[in-house]
């Protein structure tokens, strides 16, 4: 009997059930036996009284500035174009009470089980960290829906002037929805980090609100004008451009591109990898803390190369440029991995040990385990196979295109690449040898940004300070070679004939083979190191063992002569 429901329970589905039975049966059991933290945190929020007065003045406020707004702009303007005008400026206000509102109230969830000291009585639950956290999530994302919600007849107004179809009011609605729980996760991983909710809040609205509106300048309003090149029917300029592509733009290789794949993976692997920070936060120093965050990157960093390349099918020139920007965000992402790693410990703990051999844990699940030569070694796996995977098809399709200049594109293709695989064996290497040498995880991340920044504008830097940056000559531009912006350099090297080209070509391989082996070199240093620290750690552990073992031997009686 389910003590949420007061309805019969399901049992889980065995092992041996197809997936199709498991996922029915797992519905049925959401059914009749949801989350415990949710309906509690739905109960809590029912019996406040200051709920239904905050959703009813804002639901107020909004209809009066929707009023005020449409009422002055149809003095002069026709109706279709102050229904337009209405929808984006409903659409924008919607937007930011979702990405400052919802990461806020999601924020407070977790600190506040700390503060108030019913954190531990949580745990005793037995629930688990991944119950808790989804219980939390669906709370807050319940919550947020509401606003939504007490919002939507506000939002029909648009609708009535005309200028916007039905399908465009409902499609933003959706997107709001999927907005609202990118930024409910956003919060939690937030709030999973901090023992006061105050202090969560404020740090989730400092890091929120600079998001947002980035976001919306960014991805809204200088978007726009991307689409409608790809579009026409798509206007350029309104900021709330992505219901009416989807609406009015033609259906084909770019619609399941950019309207469908990328706006995907845009919300589910940031969610998801936040839902991971989330379960790992919440859990103790001891516990396996690491293979969600590996099994998100094991699907997310080939799921998100192969997305990125999916625009090289699609444009009609330049298929190097956006094979070599494809590669550029997979190298980007691939440091941010980088620097998720670089909190992994060095190496499982006795608990977790204990725990894969009475559960008989395979090779697999070991290897997704906590240790930083595992990240880090599954981490160059999967970066230098999706830049390999990614360069191939880059040159199928620029020899496909064929064309005049289709050995330098093909040139340039490969050049990028190679240096990005080179100094991502140098980034990941570094982010493995530093850990190994640490007792913290922020040691690594800072060292890393220093890096980072002194290999990336150090030899600019270098060349401004000695005047060389000044000459302009392409001679001159080989001294920022091991910076790994010299590639774009490069590209433009490659078009010219003559010594140019072979120099910058030989300057670009020599120091990309030489942050490749001084990687690798660094890659090898930190196996040795954590071998050493783990195998002392190990023979600490066993003393101990030892020791307690002899404490508890009964003591041994000698007879009388």
């Amino acid at each position: 009997m389910s003590a949420q429901t007061g309805r019969p329970g399901v049992a889980a589905a065995p092992p041996s059930s197809r997936r199709f039975d498991r996922a029915r049966i797992g519905i049925s059991r959401m059914q009749n036996d949801p989350n415990p933290v949710w309906m509690r945190e739905l109960r809590q929020a029912a019996r406040l009284g200051r709920t239904p007065i905050i959703l009813a003045v804002i639901t107020g406020v909004m209809a009066l500035l929707m009023c005020s707004v449409g009422g002055v702009a149809s003095v002069s303007t026709e109706p279709a174009k102050v229904g337009v005008v209405l929808f984006h400026v409903f659409f924008s206000l919607a937007f930011a009470v979702v990405t400052w509102v919802a990461p806020a109230v999601a924020a407070s969830t977790i600190a506040s089980e700390r503060s108030g000291r019913t954190w531990e009585a949580l745990l005793l639950t037995g629930l688990g960290a991944p119950t808790i956290a989804r219980g939390k999530f669906l709370a807050s994302l319940s919550y947020i829906s509401l606003y939504i919600v007490m919002l939507a007849p506000v939002g029909v107004l648009p609708f009535l002037f005309g200028g916007v179809t039905a399908t465009e009011v409902i499609t933003a609605f959706a997107l709001l929805f999927l907005l609202g729980a990118l930024s409910v996760a956003f919060g939690l991983s937030i709030s999973s980090q901090f023992s006061s909710s105050a202090v969560a809040i404020v740090v989730t609205l400092l890091v929120a609100i600079p998001l947002s509106l980035l976001l919306y300048l960014l991805g809204g309003v200088a978007l726009s004008f991307a689409a409608h090149e790809l579009w026409p029917q798509v206007p350029k300029g309104p900021p709330v451009w992505l219901p009416t592509a989807y609406a009015r733009a033609d259906f084909g290789l770019e619609y399941v591109a950019f309207l469908v794949v990328t706006p995907l993976l845009c919300v589910t692997i940031p969610a998801w990898f936040f839902y991971e920070v989330t379960v790992a936060n919440m859990a103790s120093m001891s516990d396996d803390r690491s293979t969600g965050i590996r099994r998100w990157a094991l699907v997310s960093l080939p799921a998100f190369a192969l997305a990125s390349l999916i625009p090289a099918f699609a444009v009609p020139s330049d298929e190097w440029a956006a094979v070599t920007l494809s590669m550029g965000v997979t190298f980007l992402f691939a440091v941010f991995v980088a620097f998720v790693f670089a909190g992994e410990p060095l190496g499982p703990s006795r608990r977790v040990q204990v725990h894969w051999d009475r559960t008989g844990v395979g090779r697999l699940r070991r290897y997704l385990g906590p240790g930083v030569m595992r990240a880090s070694s599954l981490l160059l796996m999967l970066s230098l196979g999706a830049i390999g995977i990614q360069l191939v098809a880059g040159v199928l399709i620029v020899m496909g295109k064929g064309g005049s200049s289709v050995g330098d594109d093909a040139t340039r293709v490969v050049s990028f690449g190679l240096y990005a695989a080179a100094f991502l064996v140098f980034v990941v290497g570094f982010v493995a040898w530093t850990r190994a040498r640490s007792m913290s995880a922020t040691v690594p991340r800072v060292l890393l940004v220093g890096v980072l920044f002194l290999a990336t504008l150090g030899p600019w830097l270098a060349m401004a300070i000695a005047g060389i940056l000044t000459d302009g000559s392409d001679e001159a531009l080989l001294v920022a070679s091991p910076s790994p912006t010299y590639v774009f350099v490069l590209m433009n090297a490659i078009g010219k004939s003559g010594s140019e080209r072979e120099l910058a070509l030989t300057a670009a391989a020599v120091c990309a083979a030489g942050w490749g082996f001084l990687g690798a070199g660094l890659m090898a240093a930190a196996g040795v190191r954590s071998r050493r620290v783990i195998a002392s750690h190990e023979r600490s552990l066993e003393r101990v063992e030892a020791l307690l073992r002899s404490e508890e031997e009964p003591p041994v009686e000698t007879a009388n002569g």
